[in-house]
């Protein structure tokens, strides 16, 4: 990095001063040239405005830690007067028919599809007041990762059968009682960035661990008697995901990924090692899952990355399914909702929900409560039907009543309303280059790697910046230096002179947080008969975020109006769904 440009250093220092094991956070250049350069950028581009470092929502000193966006759940008679009379009020109004239902999404990528979805509703006796609720911190998973859709690989990477937790721990445990002396070492091709990092794992993690590998040994079993696995069902669940954005794109005229006038999403191999490997799996992707791979001859990527590519990659591979989502990703998705009417509130966060009986001897969520985040006030929202996705850094919690074995299965995290998930974090970085040979960069790809990938996020006509990021250390909200150092030595390796590019300077990096529960597969609980909320993701909520929000709407009892053949069949979620209900009432005393 600083052989191509002795001055673009500062983020390697930043990444080799203090402790190995300690790991790095959110850092951001200083240089005077760097920032003009970006804010020249967002002149030209204006939707990175959202992802800028020098904006003030970018939390230059903060981490986001699991358990920093508590939510509780409560009984709604022991809310206050205001919350009670508006849920009675909202209530009696839905029995006359003077209102229509009031369906309310909150976070993340299923979230804002699944607001979406129902705002394409038109049949009047059918269709909700849909509210859409975003806490607007700008370094969540999907404004901090490349935002590569790949239905390749759409479960984390630590759910796939030759990478599960036992597959990791040797290396993880060497690692944690060692470290690593040389920081050199992570420059091999075949560094490992996905770990367990014991030093982070508390208590509560353990049998997430444990949960982790025996799932990874049923799936290993299955795969062995024929049966389909969870990672094939995340596939594809993956691709009826793509087919679910692109019916929303055609009925909304919105564009919620970039661009793809010619196939450029390519999926590279750095050693013999993962070449091999391709090739297995490739096969399986092609009859069991049906994607479109072509294996990319000596003169197509030599076209897409300059001469001599051979002489750093073994292979590569273009997946015709795979796309890239739209920068500025929250902000578009917004926009989109309003011309639909629907409600955005940005800013804000749940912190409450209340729910009353059923009828059924079930919970149903009555109404939440909502901070702005700005001003610290609170809302309070009567509703029908509640999706959430919030993401790594949300806990959810049952109101304190003062027992002993309540309190002690709180502070153990037993029987939460939503089970404990732990947090993992990768890089995330924005890499700036000068351009100088357009000729040579007019469709520059997608790029995956084992454990890493990248993609441009804009350009003037002398710069270009790339948005990387790479695989996550478990069991703390910080990533390591050496991730960090093979992830940059891996994009470096791709994009050289002969591109057309010269690297400058790294713009900013911070901590790309995931979710990750015992299956390292995105879960679903049903809280109550309206109410869902998806958890542990692992990363690849963007890959599935068209079908988890069909999933959220079926599960809350919503209809949406889409072709039957987009549909994604129960088969393929079924593994996915947590039932709550019955112990969340038992808990409030609601039955």
């Amino acid at each position: 990095m600083t052989q191509t440009n002795p001055s673009g250093g500062l983020f390697l220092d930043y990444l080799l001063e203090g402790d190995y094991f300690a790991g790095k956070a959110t850092w951001v250049n200083p240089s005077g040239p760097v920032r003009q350069a970006y804010e020249a950028m967002v002149a030209a581009n204006p939707f990175l405005i959202s992802e800028s470092p020098y904006q003030p929502a970018f939390a230059r000193k903060d981490v986001r830690v699991r358990g920093e966006n508590k939510v509780f759940v409560a009984r709604l008679d022991t809310a206050c007067e205001e919350v009670r009379l508006l849920a009675e009020g909202h209530r009696k109004a839905r029995e006359a028919g003077a209102c229509r239902p009031r369906a309310l999404f909150a976070g993340g990528p299923a979230a804002k599809i699944g607001a979406l979805l129902s705002g394409l509703q038109k049949t009047a006796a059918d269709a909700s007041d849909v509210v859409f609720v975003l806490d607007g911190a700008e370094q969540s998973n999907e404004s901090g990762s490349a935002s590569y859709e790949h239905v390749n690989h759409a479960n984390a990477l630590n759910a796939e059968l030759d990478n599960t937790g036992l597959g990791i721990l040797g290396t993880a445990l060497r690692r944690a009682i060692f470290g690593e002396a040389d920081a050199s070492v992570a420059l091999g091709i075949d560094y490992k960035k996905v770990d367990l990092w014991p030093r982070g794992v508390r208590l509560q993690d353990v049998p997430v661990y444990l949960h982790n590998e025996w799932h990874g040994l049923v799936q290993r079993v299955r795969k062995f008697l024929g049966r389909p696995t969870d990672h094939l069902k995340s596939r594809l669940a993956s691709k009826v995901s793509t087919q679910i954005l692109t019916e929303i794109e055609r009925r909304m005229a919105v564009r919620l990924r970039l661009d793809q006038d010619s196939p450029r999403a390519v999926f590279l191999y750095l050693s013999r090692k993962n070449h091999e490997a391709s090739l297995v799996d490739n096969r399986e992707l092609v009859q069991d899952v049906g994607l479109a791979i072509h294996k990319l001859d000596a003169a197509s990527l030599e076209a897409f990355y300059g001469p001599a590519i051979l002489n750093r990659v073994v292979s590569g591979d273009l997946f015709l399914d795979n796309g890239c989502v739209r920068h500025g990703f929250d902000r578009l998705c917004m926009d989109a909702m309003e011309r639909n009417g629907i409600e955005c509130r940005h800013r804000q966060r749940l912190t409450r929900v209340y729910f009353e009986e059923d009828g059924n001897g079930a919970a149903r969520a009555a109404a939440v409560t909502l901070e702005d985040m700005n001003t610290g006030m609170l809302s309070h929202l009567a509703l029908d039907h509640l999706c959430l996705s919030l993401g790594p850094t949300a806990t959810f919690h049952y109101e304190a009543t003062g027992h002993r074995l309540s309190a002690l299965a709180e502070r153990l995290g037993l029987g939460l309303p939503v089970p404990h998930q732990t947090i993992a974090a990768g890089l995330s970085a924005q890499l700036l280059f000068r351009i100088t040979d357009p000729d040579k960069v007019q469709n520059l790809p997608f790029t995956g790697m084992k454990q890493t990938h990248f993609v441009e996020i804009g350009r003037t006509s002398s710069h270009l910046v790339m948005k990387l990021t790479c695989g996550g250390m478990i069991g703390l909200p910080v990533y390591s230096r050496s991730y960090a150092i093979n992830a940059l030595a891996s994009i470096l390796s791709i994009l050289t002179p002969g591109c057309g590019l010269t690297f400058e300077d790294v713009i900013c990096a911070w901590p790309c947080t995931r979710g990750i529960n015992g299956p390292n597969n995105g879960q679903i609980v049903r809280l109550g008969c309206n109410a869902v909320a998806r958890f542990g993701e692992g990363g690849t909520g963007m890959s599935k975020m068209g079908s988890n929000a069909q999933t959220m709407l079926d599960l809350a009892g919503m209809k949406w109006p889409i072709s039957p053949e987009l549909r994604l069949d129960p088969s393929l979620y079924r593994h996915t769904v947590i039932d709550r209900r019955k112990p969340v009432a038992r808990r409030l005393g609601l039955r």
